[in-house]
């Protein structure tokens, strides 16, 4: 697998909101000529959500993922509470939601995103290994970008649930 430095980024995921994610896995799966992928109830534990800067929790999202070489096919469907997900799906029907790009330094990458007039992320996920976003930049790249970094954030994701950090402190 390509090792990302701060010269190079990858392309390691296209998301697809689905309406119907059984119908979805069995028609991707027939395409791809391959088996059906294990559909699974997400997100996990341990995961904190921020949407336009407030806490947000989505525990009832279905997604099938598919490995294709170098990226994963991701069929997503929103649950009933209220995500960029289902904002999507309501405003859009089904289609691409994002390509999800691989980055070494997320503050340095906010500032190539910036020089092609990109705001700040909507949307942002902490873990302790890491951290993806969703940005807005159907003007500049015409779809909706996820920006995930693979680094220790637990000094953040610590800071975050005691209340001594803010939700992207790390691209301040």
């Amino acid at each position: 697998m390509l090792k990302v430095t701060a010269e190079n980024k990858i392309i390691t995921q296209i998301c697809i909101v689905v309406s119907d994610i059984k119908k979805g896995n069995a028609n991707w799966a027939k395409v791809l000529g391959v088996p059906e992928e294990k559909i699974e109830t997400i997100f996990p534990d341990g995961i904190l959500h921020y949407t336009h800067g407030s806490a947000a929790e989505y525990k009832d999202c279905q997604v099938a993922k598919y490995q294709l070489d170098d990226f994963v096919l991701e069929l997503l469907q929103p649950g009933q509470t209220t995500s960029p997900w289902k904002a999507f799906l309501e405003k859009n029907g089904q289609g691409v939601f994002h390509f999800c790009i691989l980055v070494n330094d997320r503050k340095i990458f906010q500032q190539t995103l910036s020089d092609i007039s990109v705001g700040l992320p909507y949307h942002i996920g902490y873990f302790p290994d890491g951290s993806y976003s969703y940005v807005d930049t159907k003007e500049q790249l015409g779809l909706e970008l996820s920006v995930n970094n693979q680094a220790d954030y637990l000094d953040l994701f610590n800071g975050l649930l005691n209340g001594s950090a803010t939700p992207m402190d790390e691209l301040k």
